[in-house]
């Protein structure tokens, strides 16, 4: 009889053979001990969820990669649930591969992934079940396509979903994007006339306390562009005004506003202004 150790090393084995994974889980400690292997090996992790939440149960739809994988975070969280893990070789030559990266929530934090409601619960549901039956099936030709084809449809009923609970949640993130500016500006010290540190949008998400995407996608939902979008031209009124308003040299402002190398300032304003900050500052005279 095979030793625990032996079959998880063979359940492992199979999972390397294969570009995706299926498994359910009873307790966050079986998840983890299940998936941070595939993890470190690259995969990602969708994770149908029930979550420790008093004595009502909710469910939450997660997404894991190697770039984010709180394993103390999830041994506090996750109650039950399953989880699809696959990696990239999977979307080869399938256009849902070039789409990803235009999808906000799969780079939320599990804090700020939705709950799903009852209607919501019982879709995903659904398509979890077609995904577990297809994993079950024997390989062919259009084994792949069916898989890639039900993580399709799931993606874009989450997508839905955020859409739905953006707008839903609309004076919420007004606020939030109103905190954002507000700590934005507060970056630069107008007595000295200088950054008091340069804003990132991984600063000012960390002041926020929400993850860099979800701040970019409030931030294009309330006013119409990205966190990013805002933090660049604040950075370029800032140079306006000490390239007019001073004598000092672009190294020397570029200093003042934090910035490591000259060159990115003036790359960055020629990109903003089509213009150099010495043209626009002749421009000015």
């Amino acid at each position: 009889m095979l030793s625990a150790d032996r079959r998880s090393e063979l359940q492992y084995a199979f999972k390397l053979n294969h570009t995706y994974y299926f498994e359910y889980f009873d307790n966050e400690d079986q998840f983890l001990h299940s998936s941070r292997r595939l993890i470190a090996d690259r995969y990602f992790i969708i994770v149908f969820g029930a979550l420790d939440h008093g004595y009502e149960e909710k469910y939450k739809l997660l997404f894991f990669n190697q770039h984010y994988f709180p394993m103390p975070e999830i041994k506090e969280y996750l109650k039950k649930g399953s989880y699809f893990a696959f990696s990239s070789d999977l979307f080869k030559g399938y256009s849902l591969r070039d789409r990803l990266k235009d999808l906000g929530f799969l780079e939320y934090s599990m804090a700020e992934a939705l709950v799903l409601a009852d209607n919501d619960y019982r879709l995903i549901a659904n398509i979890f079940k077609l995904l577990v039956e297809e994993t079950e099936m024997p390989n062919s030709e259009i084994h792949s396509t069916i898989i890639v084809s039900y993580l399709n449809l799931l993606l874009y009923h989450m997508q839905r979903f955020y859409q739905r609970s953006m707008e839903s949640r609309l004076d919420e993130i007004s606020k939030m994007q109103y905190h954002f500016l507000n700590e934005l500006h507060a970056f630069f010290d107008s007595d000295r006339k200088c950054m008091l540190a340069f804003p990132s949008l991984i600063s000012l998400s960390k002041k926020l306390r929400c993850t860099p995407r979800f701040l970019q996608d409030i931030s294009l939902k309330v006013s119409g562009s990205t966190a990013q979008y805002h933090i660049d031209n604040f950075i370029i009124t800032i140079a306006k005004q000490l390239l007019a308003e001073t004598d000092l040299s672009v190294a020397e402002i570029a200093e003042r506003m934090k910035f490591e190398h000259p060159q990115s300032l003036t790359r960055l304003f020629k990109r903003k202004t089509q213009l150099t900050p010495l043209d626009f500052r002749i421009s000015i005279i």
